[in-house]
């Protein structure tokens, strides 16, 4: 095991455990532009290992041929050998990053490629998961002679994937419930639209928070429960208007408490007041 400190006049810091399967690579600059000239622009560059950058601090953007993200603190990616990719180190904020570099191998690729099955970021606890795991594979380093602790490297690779997955099916499983919730919430609304007094009806027929229903219509509807409801009351107003039912008894079948606030409703929706629009259809 080789462990290398580099201090630069730049206050720049790189740290290198080398076994042999993995290079355990912390770097830490105060100058950021002069930390690595390659990632400092995104050039189309490779590497024969696989590399896992642990982002820590500072204002990045990971660049592949793909996409493009602007890293967060936490922020684990992985970037397969042969593949092109770069940090664009933004400004001069300090930046600190880790970057573990891989040997391809079976066992490592099957359990990376399945973490990371769009190759995007996955964003762990960086005080509660990563600094501890970091700690620990330095301890380590240090601690046991290189042969035990090469292959103990193996294993704590793993760990890394691990905790990657499980914040990713934790994710998935936020978004999965998310969309139970949604399905379930238009289902009332399509059944009980007309009748429906408040959003807090909604929510306490889902047994959640009105707040956590807002935020999962915002969040897949890009619209608050309230709007979608409305709409789908305007909507209707519209087709019983232009079939010719009078307003006044639109108004009441749609499901509004007052013609002041249909009314209102109305024209803010259609640029028209619904005696427009109820006119307009009987005189083509």
């Amino acid at each position: 095991m080789e462990i290398i400190n580099v201090n630069g006049s730049n206050s720049n810091v790189q740290n290198f455990i080398h076994t042999n399967n993995a290079i355990f690579s912390h770097s830490l600059s105060q100058s950021p532009q002069n930390l690595d000239p390659i990632a400092n622009k995104f050039f189309r560059h490779t590497n024969e290992r696989h590399q896992i950058l642990i982002f820590l601090s500072g204002e990045c953007t990971m660049r592949t041929d793909d996409y493009s993200h602007v890293l967060q603190p936490g922020d684990i990616c992985f970037n397969p050998a042969l593949s092109y990719y770069g940090v664009n180190i933004i400004g001069n904020t300090p930046y600190e990053r880790i970057v573990i570099s891989i040997t391809p191998n079976e066992r490592f690729d099957k359990l990376a490629y399945e973490v990371f099955d769009n190759l995007k970021p996955i964003n762990v606890n960086l005080k509660q998961e990563l600094l501890p795991y970091i700690e620990r594979y330095k301890r380590y380093s240090q601690a046991l002679p290189l042969q035990q602790f090469s292959s103990l490297c193996s294993l704590l690779l793993e760990e890394l994937l691990y905790i990657c997955l499980i914040k990713k099916n934790s994710v998935n499983q936020i978004i999965d419930t998310a969309e139970t919730f949604l399905k379930k919430a238009l289902a009332y609304i399509d059944a009980n639209w007309t009748t429906i007094k408040s959003i807090r009806e909604i929510s306490n027929a889902l047994f959640i928070s009105p707040s956590y229903l807002y935020a999962i219509f915002n969040k897949k509807l890009n619209m608050p429960p309230k709007a979608y409801l409305m709409q789908k009351r305007l909507q209707a107003a519209h087709a019983y208007l232009i079939s010719g039912i009078p307003p006044h008894e639109v108004s009441q079948l749609v499901g509004f408490t007052t013609y002041t606030a249909f009314y209102r409703a109305c024209k803010s929706f259609y640029g028209k007041i619904p005696q427009e629009i109820y006119l307009g259809k009987k005189e083509k």
